[in-house]
């Protein structure tokens, strides 16, 4: 993805967003972005959302401004999504397009039906205490009254072959227990489930199911981002520009000293987490040189450390998420605080690595025996797994 080219050197990019010097050089920034085309957003502006939710959580204008962890513009191409209708072959709104039984504007075919004959409804009963890590049902559909609220299911089971999974005689059992929530109907020979089923953004109180998973819709489109008169697919590595990013008024700040916690903007500059035990423990690698020369820039403008001696020492830190941290947090203090915090993941990823055959690393193992000692999910997915008397939730 090309990067701009701005008529001004007091500008810097770090984990793809910009780094505005002087207030001459976002002058000159914002100037160049308007002219390409995109829409800059000012975060002070408390009708904007982040505006309004700084403001909401007490974050006054000038704390935002004294702070680097807050970007002051935020910068986006709009309106580049359009749809493209399978029928016609030409682009269309795509507002509604995801919704079931939408039609294209420019011919009428039907661009999208959420739930056809044989898509797959994976959902549980709503109403009804169940288990954290509870199975959910996998049953075909038949079809869906959109409109009236209906979902039609075959009175068929897909075997599920996740960790957590009913059988079929538990799914059957499972049913039947919620047999209040349903109506058996027969269509042509046919036995039919009916459920109640109001399509939502939220979970719809007259709803009897809480839909989970669903494979198989009909789709008649296709999405593209359309820039300067070319098309190019939604996801398309040759799209020119960057549709998004952040810009940081950087003269308004003071120079970071070292602390115990300087480490933690100095990796959050490249949108990485500075916590270790979110990261894999088994030594795979996780940064690479360019991670540690963006961080550097930061280093040199924006704190007091030794930028040259970062320059050097960097060339020999660790790739590994976990390592890397430890080597950043110890170069910005001695006594730097860094979080390890167990969680079910290194539990789960130690899990995969036994069950591969593959050797678990020491620290893998230590990270995996921490989430079972200290973490509370970890240890309610174990207690469920073993004894089968998982924690409840509606």
């Amino acid at each position: 993805m090309n990067t701009i080219e701005f008529d001004t050197e007091d500008i810097l990019w770090i984990g793809g967003n910009l780094y505005c010097l002087t207030p001459e050089s976002l002058a000159v920034v914002l100037e160049r972005l308007r002219t390409i085309g995109y829409n800059a957003e000012d975060m002070r502006d408390p009708e904007t959302l982040t505006g309004k939710h700084r403001a909401e959580r007490g974050v006054t204008v000038e704390m935002a401004e004294a702070d680097p962890y807050c970007y002051l513009w935020y910068i986006n191409l709009q309106d580049i999504r359009q749809g493209k209708c399978g029928s016609c072959n030409e682009l269309i709104s795509t507002l509604g397009i995801h919704s079931h039984g939408h039609t294209c504007e420019k011919c009428g075919a039907v661009t999208y039906r959420k739930f056809v004959d044989g898509t797959e409804v994976k959902f549980y009963f709503r109403g009804v205490e169940r288990p954290m890590f509870a199975p959910d049902l996998w049953m075909p559909a038949k079809r869906w009254e959109a409109e009236e609220g209906y979902l039609y299911l075959k009175y068929e089971f897909i075997e599920d072959h996740g960790l957590f999974a009913f059988s079929p005689e538990q799914a059957e059992e499972y049913l039947l227990a919620n047999a209040d929530k349903w109506e058996l109907v027969e269509e042509d020979g046919e036995k039919l489930v009916k459920v109640r089923y109001v399509d939502s953004f939220y979970v719809d109180p007259e709803s009897t199911i809480s839909l989970m998973d669903y494979r198989g819709d009909e789709r008649n489109f296709r999405i593209v981002k359309v820039w300067d008169g070319v098309e190019y697919s939604e996801h398309s590595p040759d799209f020119p520009l960057r549709e998004s990013y952040h810009i940081f008024e950087c003269w308004r700040w003071e120079r970071l000293e070292p602390s115990p916690t300087l480490h933690k903007k100095v990796l959050h500059a490249i949108g990485n987490h500075d916590d270790k035990g979110w990261h894999y423990q088994d030594g795979r690698p996780w940064f690479r040189p360019e991670s540690f020369r963006q961080m550097g820039l930061f280093v040199r403008y924006f704190t007091t450390l030794d930028a040259d001696a970062w320059d050097e020492q960097s060339r020999r830190f660790r790739l590994d998420g976990p390592g890397g941290i430890d080597d950043v947090a110890r170069f910005c203090h001695p006594d730097a605080e860094v979080e390890d915090r167990p969680n079910i993941g290194n539990f789960i990823n130690g899990l995969t690595s036994f069950g591969s055959g593959r050797p678990m690393t020491e620290r893998e193992a230590r990270a995996m025996k921490r989430a079972v000692d200290e973490d509370p999910d970890t240890q309610d997915f174990v207690k469920g797994f073993v004894t089968g008397e998982m924690p409840r939730r509606r």
